[in-house]
């Protein structure tokens, strides 16, 4: 059997009374011996003075006679007490007796002094004084004997604690051992409690554990059967729940977590991810019932088309994306007459959905490089929308991944601007060709990097939209622009796409800011020809609702891929900027000469200001001149800068040379 470590409850009791007695038994030795010491002492000291108070008045009068012979012999006489050890009798500050008993040297440390007055008889005056050595020898016997018997006491009572703990523990060892019984107790082991027959309580704790081992026993195979029966629903459930963790509801085809396992499962092979194309808008048009339903067929289908080759395994990706895994890599040839074949197949495919045909098409990404094949595909499959390819093969020579890598840093640069505050205007002027002077100042975006070198927006910007930082470089440039020329007496530009004008939040942003700034009368906002500018209800409203607030309006780089003559009957503008890709050769390209002709006269027919955008030479600042263009901006009238300060020096020695120096 084990060592017990605890001790056991017996010993415990015994311990515990007999430290609390012992304790009681001490203090009460201190105090009592105490007690009796000090009333011991007061007897003692008692004694000395009776006898001192005794002798005093028979003294004072044989002191008063002057019967100094009377006074040794009562001395000596008292000296036969051997409780006094030394007596001293002084008359007018003379000692007149003074004697010492044989034992005084040797009691000196156990005696007391008691010292008293001699008196003139039947008078207060003292005539002298006593002094009584007394022995507590006595005292001492007395202190040793009451020692003796508490200390006999301590001993009787310390037998009686032993005694009374071997009571306690055997009276206590069948507890004992059916605690031991106990220790190693478990539902299947059945255990003979003793002492059941007992007539005591012992005998009935005994019969209680017996009846409840019992119980616990019946309880035991009750449970074990319920266990079973509960694990045998948990492997159920487990393998129902792994399927639908590893299984699409829909087409009941594996998941991407399922392709996650699978890759990592493989050393070699290749991977297909193909999309459908425009599934958003099958859903839209014929609804989500009709897309679930195509999902399903081509599932089945897809299936069909592999059955035969046990080496690709179908997985379903997401709403719109299957995957093909190739668990042995095939010959590239043959990888790709298979992506060829499937792409063939399906786009023959015809899906009737409520007498609906319904037609798809597909676009793949394909890698056949099994490490990071899911990563590589999906670059393939953007590569190949990006470039309007059916399917498009992962080539690592494209360096892919370092443009992502490129975005992915310039995503943490933007947030570091951000964070920093470095995300500034710089201030471009505009000329005007008439009065020869600045006109304006278009606000433009820059980054200053780590370096302190100004970054030009075409490097960020793309970024920024697309990392969803965007609306927060809107606002910095609005907040920044404004303030700049709260007090400064010029007009200023700000550029807006056509995603700025439809947020709301950020309309709500720019009219907050001209209300703070009262700039309403300076601000200019230049509004992007581009995708979604056709979209003339919306964009009318916000600039109804800028020219109601006092702004002018511009459309910019007009003659650009999206230009169209509409907008400048359908929109309220101000301002058109002509694109650079008409300005820039406009020096020598009779074309590009042509079609600003046409935009400038049809805009001074509409009462519309034009500008000339990338002005990068006086040839071409001639020429625009010449084309009666209104305004002119670019390189050869100044570089955008920090501060217009900076600026309008240059401005002025170009206005001052009536254009003839470039700067």
């Amino acid at each position: 059997m084990e060592k017990e470590n605890l001790k056991s409850l017996s010993s415990k009791i015994v311990f515990s009374i007999a430290l609390a007695s012992l304790f009681i038994l001490l203090v009460f030795f201190a105090v009592f011996e105490k007690i009796n010491k000090e009333a011991f002492y007061q007897i003692e000291g008692e004694k000395a003075e009776i006898i001192a108070k005794t002798i005093e008045p028979l003294i004072g009068m044989n002191i008063y006679l002057d019967m100094k012979e009377n006074v040794e012999q009562i001395t000596r006489q008292l000296l036969e007490n051997p409780n006094i050890l030394a007596i001293k009798i002084l008359a007018n500050n003379e000692i007149i007796s003074e004697i010492k008993s044989n034992e005084y040297q040797n009691n000196l440390d156990d005696s007391f002094i008691v010292t008293k007055s001699i008196l003139q008889p039947n008078s207060y005056k003292e005539v002298g004084r006593l002094t009584l050595t007394y022995s507590n020898k006595e005292y001492k016997e007395l202190v040793g004997e009451f020692t003796d018997i508490l200390l006999k006491l301590l001993l009787v009572l310390t037998l009686l604690f032993i005694l009374f703990g071997i009571y306690i523990k055997r009276l206590l060892s069948p507890l004992r051992k059916i605690s031991r019984s106990l220790k190693n107790y478990s539902p299947n082991k059945n255990i003979k409690f003793p002492y059941a027959s007992q007539k005591n309580e012992i005998g009935l704790i005994s019969n209680a554990l017996n009846e409840m081992q019992e119980k616990i026993c019946q309880y035991s195979k009750k449970q074990e059967n319920i266990n079973n029966y509960l694990e045998e629903q948990v492997n159920e459930k487990t393998k129902e729940l792994r399927k639908q963790l590893y299984t699409d509801t829909l087409t009941g085809l594996p998941n991407r977590l399922s392709l996650i396992n699978s890759l990592a499962d493989i050393k070699d092979g290749a991977l297909i991810v193909l999309n459908i194309d425009d599934f958003k808008e099958i859903n839209d048009f014929y609804g989500h019932a009709a897309g679930d339903s195509i999902l399903k067929k081509l599932s089945n289908r897809l299936i069909n088309i592999f059955k035969e080759n046990e080496t690709v395994q179908l997985k379903y990706l997401s709403s719109d994306e299957f995957a093909l895994l190739f668990t042995q890599k095939p010959q590239l040839k043959n990888f790709i007459q298979t992506i060829e074949k499937l792409i063939f197949a399906i786009e023959k495919m015809i899906f009737l959905y409520q007498e609906n045909e319904i037609n798809i098409r597909v676009t793949i990404g394909a890698t056949y490089e099994i490490e990071r094949a899911l990563e590589k595909a999906d670059i393939a499959l953007k590569s190949a929308r990006k470039q309007q390819k059916s399917f498009f093969l992962y080539d690592k020579k494209l360096n892919i991944e370092k443009q992502y890598k490129n975005n992915m840093e310039w995503v943490k640069k933007l947030n570091k601007a951000l964070e920093q505050d470095k995300i500034v205007p710089y201030f471009q002027p505009i000329f005007n060709n008439t009065t020869n002077k600045i006109s304006s100042y278009e606000c433009l975006i820059r980054l200053i990097d780590s370096s302190n070198i100004p970054v030009a927006p075409d490097i960020f910007l793309p970024i920024a939209k697309k990392s969803r930082l965007y609306n927060k470089l809107s606002k910095i440039m609005i907040e920044k622009s404004c303030q700049y020329f709260e007090h400064i007496d010029s007009n200023f530009s700000i550029n807006l796409s056509v995603e700025d004008i439809l947020n709301k939040e950020i309309v709500t942003y720019i009219k907050q800011k001209i209300k703070q700034y009262d700039v309403a009368d300076k601000i200019i906002f230049e509004i992007l020809e581009s995708e979604g500018i056709e979209n003339y209800e919306d964009i009318s409203i916000f600039i109804n609702d800028m020219k109601k607030l006092g702004c002018k309006i511009a459309i910019d780089d007009f003659g650009s891929g999206y230009s169209n003559f509409e907008h400048l009957l359908k929109l309220n503008i101000d301002y058109i900027k002509i694109d650079g890709t008409l300005i820039k050769n406009l020096d020598k390209d009779i074309n590009a000469q042509m079609i600003v002709g046409i935009i400038v006269e049809f805009a001074k027919r509409l009462n519309i200001v034009t500008i000339a955008e990338y002005v990068h030479n006086k040839e071409v600042f001639e020429k625009a001149k010449e084309l009666n263009i209104d305004r002119i901006q670019g390189f050869f009238i100044a570089k955008p800068q920090p501060t217009i300060l900076s600026i309008k020096d240059n401005a002025l020695s170009l206005i001052e040379s009536g254009g003839q120096k470039s700067f």
